[in-house]
């Protein structure tokens, strides 16, 4: 992008030349489609009756042991990891690429240099978040490697999963779905995990859904007031 820009006085073209290099690089640090598929696919294991194979599916995107669990388990890992995404997925990205961009512009810098910063702040923030999925494990090997990027994750979600909760919320009142539950829960329960962060969204979501979500011996988030069933994971995506 610096080098399109040093060049745009050549040829009046390269300035959409810049533009299409910003979309590209800005739509590479956000993942929704994979993510939304992703449940999607143990969903649609779960309604065959392909308990096995939802097993192996849900393997994929969590980092309990998932052999043993039960379809109500499988259904409860699927929407706290689709829930505990959605600030590392899109919203902290967006919200470092809008705070920079503005901070940038306000100091007084041209056009060009206001998009490269922005997008290079949510380009730091998808390398920080890989880091921390791929690193930021208490196992032997991985403790001290993933350390720094696991709580300099933390650190830079901490915002941005506070405003994904109330994002939820606010959802929640569109779909016709219990915000007000949402917003109690996230209050009582946001904070019943390890994570400074992710329950905001997942507590939130089991609130608007009048659902327990469950990581057995590690936390409980909202209320069983309606069994979990495959069709909440529907309407989680939702």
């Amino acid at each position: 992008m610096l080098l399109i820009k040093h060049f745009m006085y050549l040829n009046d073209g390269m300035i959409y030349l810049f533009k299409l290099v910003a979309i590209l690089l800005l739509s590479s640090t956000f993942s929704v489609k994979l993510l939304l598929d992703s449940a999607r696919d143990v969903g649609h294991d779960l309604k065959n009756n392909n308990l096995n194979k939802a097993r192996q599916a849900v393997s994929y995107l969590v980092s309990r042991k998932t052999s043993e669990l039960n379809k109500e388990h499988i259904i409860s890992a699927v929407i706290e990891t689709l829930t505990e995404n959605i600030p590392d997925s899109y919203v902290s990205t967006i919200f470092y690429y809008s705070i920079v961009g503005i901070i940038a512009f306000l100091l007084g810098f041209n056009d060009f240099t206001v998009v490269i910063l922005a997008i290079l702040a949510a380009l730091i923030h998808r390398v920080v978040d890989t880091m921390d999925s791929m690193l930021g494990y208490k196992t032997d090997e991985l403790y001290n490697i993933g350390f720094v990027p696991a709580h300099f994750d933390d650190i830079l979600n901490y915002i941005p999963a506070r405003i994904s909760g109330f994002l939820i919320v606010i959802s929640a009142a569109f779909l016709a779905l219990n915000w007000r539950g949402a917003y109690y829960i996230m209050q009582r329960d946001a904070r019943n995990c390890d994570s400074p962060n992710s329950g905001y969204t997942m507590a939130t979501v089991a609130g608007a859904l009048n659902i327990q979500l469950e990581k057995e011996g590690v936390y409980t988030l909202g209320d069983n007031l309606h069994p979990l069933k495959v069709e909440c994971i529907d309407k989680a995506i939702d």
